[in-house]
């Protein structure tokens, strides 16, 4: 009662209630094996957290399926120990506060002892995708994805053999991805290497005329780039974190302006470009 950290007593509280599910076998279980499954999920898409990163190897075998055939209270109770300081780095500090509604529902018909049915009841296909990538961050579509090399139209064909026949459907991936290319998915999961972000730039960064502002200005490029894979607009260049101290219109004239452009275009369109 003295912790102050409420979302970790909230954690607490979920996971008391997942292991009377598993120990008492009900139905609440796989309820809480998918929620648990979730929290999983949104914690591999914040792994630049340096706490989040130093779990890594223990977040990704919660969504393992061997994990959940051996479970046990034990399990269960060292995943409450390991992630319940975790749970304040889930917390959008700039989301609006929550509306609360108080609604009722009409009973329409009531079933004793017969199992809700579940509409669909399925593994999270981006938790997933997300170890998948994570640890096959080797192979060689995604090696080349991380080290801005263009896929050749084998490595294409190996990511969508992947994506949408052995982790899923192609229904799985519309439906959680939309029209994203498999490129630019794997590089937003993956990341992008240092050495070769700073390659990417090293032309532009080595000109002998930048002055120092904006040395550090492409420099923040590169970091926004190695942490997030790619920038989707050019136009977030003049959004932050690239408003401050100066803005790049400023900074840079038309011809460096261009130069600029292009290499961060060229940086995404690695990702999507297949080479004949």
């Amino acid at each position: 009662m003295d912790d102050a950290d409420e979302h970790a007593k909230r954690f607490d509280n979920f996971m008391y209630g997942l292991m009377l599910a598993h120990r008492e076998g009900t139905t609440h279980f796989k309820r809480g094996k998918k929620q648990l499954l979730h929290v999983t999920k949104m914690l591999l898409e914040r792994t630049t957290i340096p706490q989040i990163k130093n779990k890594l190897v223990f977040i990704n075998i919660i969504g393992e399926e061997s994990f959940w055939n051996d479970a046990n209270l034990l399990s269960f109770e060292q995943v409450r120990v390991e992630l319940r300081g975790l749970m304040n780095l889930l917390v959008d500090k700039n989301s609006t506060a929550p509306i609360y509604t108080n609604l009722k529902d009409t009973i329409l018909s009531w079933h004793e002892g017969k199992e809700m049915y579940e509409a669909y009841a399925f593994e999270d296909y981006k938790l997933k995708v997300n170890r998948y990538i994570e640890q096959n961050r080797d192979t060689l579509a995604i090696h080349k994805l991380r080290n801005n090399i263009p896929l050749s139209a084998l490595d294409y064909e190996s990511l969508e053999r992947i994506f949408t026949g052995e982790l899923g459907s192609a229904d799985d991936y519309k439906r959680e991805y939309q029209d994203t290319p498999f490129g630019l998915l794997v590089r937003k999961i993956a990341k992008l290497e240092v050495e070769a972000a700073n390659d990417a730039f090293s032309e532009f960064i080595n000109d002998h005329s930048l002055n120092q502002m904006q040395i550090v200005f492409v420099k923040k490029i590169v970091d926004y780039i190695v942490q997030n894979g790619y920038i989707d607009d050019v136009a977030e260049l003049v959004k932050p974190p690239f408003d401050k101290p100066q803005s790049f219109v400023k900074l840079f004239d038309g011809t460096k302006q261009k130069r600029l452009v292009e290499v961060v275009n060229q940086v995404k369109e690695n990702a999507t470009k297949i080479l004949s």
